[in-house]
């Protein structure tokens, strides 16, 4: 992964490349924006061509070094990612101690901390020291999608760049040439995914779009009768994916309904590809209806951090819906 490789970031882009041109390079960086628009990809491809071996301004991705920051295995380049929960002291300690000494092959030592934002109090304090007093010939790249959860002592010291939703024509394209989607599915799924590649991809899926076709026909009442919900709800509730999936089609379903009976513009509404099917569901449902629907899926969101029963949790929500329709 190159500079050359990521679209829909121009800027960022930009400011980097110049950053190296001109040999001003901060100590500390912050990368922030939305979720799943290549904030992560950027600092790995920052790291690249920092160390590159024959390019100057970006990474040519077949020489030794750039090839070991690819497969994760060069000794001076290190990225920190905490799959799920926070980042503790003693993964942030670790990647103090090996900052003491100078890069064994790269000119930089790149320090990438993914979801910086994860760190707890205890790792925040610890690292602070480190920016305060940064290693020599060491590059530290914070990642974040929530900055405004970061230590203000923090951010104070980090160079920030920051990073933009992707636009719906460049994810298509995207999901077309690199993922092998029809033109059609590529384009719906980019104008879903509200900028960001990632989520893209993930709503092309094949699951996630059953997910989606069979929530549309039980609010269309296309099958299954009344408990057709029900069905959804033992379906959908033993998989914590499905479960979301189904939550998220829930609630963009109802929202765009609110926005077509509210008089709003076609442009306004997520779903685009079913305007026609959303606006018969909400001829038969009120204003009220959709409101009281759309703040339970909300406290469902809630309940989830307290454990709540998932099943239950689709149960209920099946039960409104149907006495909003009926």
């Amino acid at each position: 992964m190159s500079f050359d490789e990521i679209r829909g970031q121009e800027r960022a882009i930009k400011i980097l490349r110049q950053t190296i041109a001109n040999d001003h390079l901060a100590q500390a960086y912050l990368f922030h924006g939305p979720d799943g628009v290549g904030k992560k990809k950027t600092a790995i491809a920052f790291a690249k061509a920092l160390n590159c071996h024959t390019h100057s301004e970006d990474a040519c991705g077949h020489c030794l070094s750039c090839r070991k920051i690819s497969e994760g295995i060069h000794p001076d380049v290190t990225l920190l990612q905490q799959e799920k929960g926070e980042i503790k002291i003693g993964a942030i300690r670790e990647i103090i101690s090996g900052m003491i000494y100078r890069p064994l092959e790269a000119r930089k030592r790149v320090v990438i901390i993914d979801e910086a934002d994860k760190c707890n109090l205890q790792a925040s304090n610890a690292f602070l020291k480190t920016l305060e007093e940064p290693p020599v010939e060491t590059v530290i790249i914070l990642v974040s999608s929530n900055p405004d959860l970061l230590p203000q002592t923090v951010l104070s010291r980090c160079r920030r760049v920051s990073f933009r939703n992707i636009p719906a024509r460049i994810i298509a394209d995207i999901l077309v040439q690199k993922n092998g989607l029809a033109a059609a599915a590529a384009e719906n799924a980019a104008y879903l995914a509200d900028g960001s590649i990632s989520k893209a991809i993930a709503l092309a899926s094949t699951d996630v779009q059953q997910v989606r076709g069979d929530i549309l026909k039980g609010l269309a009442g296309e099958e299954g009768g009344p408990g057709v919900f029900f069905d959804l709800a033992e379906r959908y509730s033993k998989d914590e994916g499905l479960f979301y999936d189904a939550l998220y089609w829930f609630s963009t379903y109802f929202r765009d309904i609110l926005v077509l009976k509210s008089g709003g513009e076609l442009t306004l509404i997520i779903n685009k590809d079913l305007h026609a099917s959303l606006s018969e569901i909400g001829d038969k449902i009120s204003v009220e209806g959709l409101l009281e629907i759309l703040t339970f899926i909300q406290s469902i969101y809630k309940g989830q951090e307290r454990n709540m029963n998932r099943q239950l949790a689709l149960d209920v929500l099946g039960t409104k819906i149907m006495e909003a329709v009926a």
